[in-house]
């Protein structure tokens, strides 16, 4: 008779074997995911401009979320730039792709390699009918400040095991997101602790935003909002979009905004009552209003590319950091070779190897 002796499998075949009969759910989740949402926005609701108060929401759940099920953690919220929507961050920007292009891949590599820790990133779809919030809120467009601020964040809170302290939150964002994550962790430092603006849209008079930009008079003249959406020009249509946000007005169609320049003796002048509106909303006359919440920061940076071809914000991200010094807040601002977009993604781009640790150091438990 044959006695067949049961013996222990050699290490490497026990591995395996453990890997083969694994759960498929606990493999994936040692990856980071992203999961896209629903939420319906009260904040948005029966606007002027009909926007929809069902909102895209991505969020990007980190390694070990699924079978961790007692931690908690850090949140970074991260807004995009105009005319974009949260997929901007979830789909590669360009076919060169070298597997950092993406919140998902910049995320899992970043952390696989130790540049910094595990944290939930949430990317709201902010764009409205006509390009982008600005993420104030409008009589026009809806209350975007307080969708962001409030009812996402509690969402947010209430849904996923976030760490729920403003200590733990930072915020940040693109060009119009870059400008949102300035002016809301300015407004609401308890909150967002931590905020960085990549290529900043600091709108304020400078570089090729002044009376002397002809898409102001452009859009004085146009009739609607086809005309003007027919130019393609980015200028012309930025124009309606920020007066939503910063001087609307539900009485005056078709833009249902007033404009902060008129027509006198044929020549352009400001209109002081509507000019006074987008000076109260740049991020460099906020400074003074809002300092004793910048002092309560726990770290504010932003960024600006040389070359970036809307001349305005590196001229106004100066200003900005210059207006944060004579004020006594700190603050990082540094300006780079590129220009608003090519530095961001890939492997040695800014928000793999700047934005993201910058965050972890701040917000991390």
């Amino acid at each position: 008779m044959k006695i067949f002796e049961l013996r222990k499998p050699a290490l490497p075949i026990l591995l395996t074997l453990i890997f083969l009969i694994t759960p498929a759910a606990e493999l994936y989740s040692q990856t980071g995911r992203i999961v896209r949402e629903v939420f319906r926005a009260k904040s948005l609701e029966n606007t002027v401009t009909k926007e929809n108060p069902e909102r895209n929401i991505s969020v990007y759940l980190p390694p070990g979320y699924d079978s961790a099920v007692n931690r908690r953690y850090p949140v970074i919220f991260l807004l995009h730039g105009i005319a974009d929507t949260d997929q901007t961050w979830t789909r590669p920007w360009s076919e060169q792709n070298d597997g950092y292009a993406t919140i998902r891949d910049a995320m899992n590599r970043g952390i696989a390699d130790g540049k910094f820790g595990k944290m939930i990133v949430v990317m709201p779809d902010q764009k409205t009918n006509w390009f982008g919030s600005f993420y104030v809120n409008s009589t026009v467009t809806g209350n975007w400040d307080d969708f962001t601020s409030k009812e996402l964040v509690a969402h947010i809170d209430g849904k996923y095991r976030t760490l729920k302290d403003a200590k733990n939150r930072g915020i940040g964002g693109h060009s119009m997101g870059g400008y949102g994550a300035i002016t809301l962790s300015m407004k609401h430092p308890d909150i967002f602790s931590a905020a960085y603006g990549m290529n900043p849209a600091i709108i304020d008079w400078g570089g090729d935003l002044t009376i002397a930009s002809p898409a102001f008079e452009y859009v004085l003249n146009a009739k609607d909002l086809e005309e003007v959406g027919a130019t393609r020009d980015i200028y012309k249509m930025g124009v309606i979009t920020v007066a939503q946000a910063f001087s609307p007005n539900p009485e005056n169609p078709p833009f249902y905004a007033d404009l902060p320049f008129k027509k006198l003796d044929g020549k352009l002048v400001p209109d002081e009552k509507i000019f006074a509106k987008w000076r109260d909303n740049s991020s460099i006359r906020m400074v003074a209003k809002y300092r004793s919440n910048l002092m309560k920061l726990r770290g504010l940076r932003f960024d600006s590319g040389y070359e970036d071809e809307f001349r305005f914000i590196p001229v106004n991200s100066r200003a900005f950091s210059n207006e944060l010094t004579n004020n006594g807040i700190p603050h990082t601002f540094e300006e780079y070779n590129g220009d608003h977009r090519n530095r961001l993604w890939g492997k040695t781009g800014r928000i793999m190897t700047e934005v993201l640790p910058f965050f972890w150091e701040l917000i991390k438990p």
